[in-house]
């Protein structure tokens, strides 16, 4: 389980935003896989739950990790306690999920959202997406400073400098 599970690490420590599509089913260790990623679209036919307990497991893949961090722990104990998928529609209103789009557009608009991602600037997105990751186990003190020097990095790449001009 450990060494399968590295790749929840990977995604997360990925320098790069990772968008999960989901359409169908994403439950145990597959709502694990989606939650290590940063964007998750789901088609309106997606079903997302910590099931194990009914099979008498507990999570696994970070999923005990992961899902507080996403939905607050409010939400992750009714998840894991219920053991029962969630529609795409709740799924988005508990912020299990980014956005909710019908099946058919659900490539496209995926698509369309890494392309975007894409020709952004792939600095300022990992420093963002690390940041993001920091902050929720450090002070507001220590981020302020961390945000500082990330910012100064940020400052002197050519997306900014060309951003700075456009603005």
């Amino acid at each position: 389980l450990i060494r399968d599970a590295e790749v929840v690490r990977s995604l997360r420590a990925l320098a790069k935003p990772v968008i999960a599509m989901i359409d169908g089913p994403a439950v145990g260790a597959g709502l694990a896989l989606a939650l290590a990623c940063d964007i998750r679209i789901a088609s309106s036919r997606a079903k997302l739950g910590a099931s194990f307990h009914r099979v008498g497991l507990t999570g696994d893949f970070g999923l005990l990790w992961l899902l507080p961090r996403i939905v607050g722990p409010t939400q992750a104990m009714d998840l894991l306690m219920r053991a029962e998928a969630v529609d795409a529609e709740r799924a988005e209103r508990i912020g299990l999920v980014t956005r909710v789009v019908p099946v058919e557009r659900l490539a496209d608009e995926t698509y369309d959202y890494a392309r975007r991602l894409a020709a952004g600037p792939p600095i300022a997105q990992g420093l963002t997406k690390l940041g993001l990751h920091r902050a929720l186990e450090s002070d507001l003190a220590a981020m302020i400073a961390w945000e500082a020097e990330a910012q100064a990095r940020c400052s002197h790449t050519a997306d900014a400098h060309e951003g700075v001009a456009a603005f």
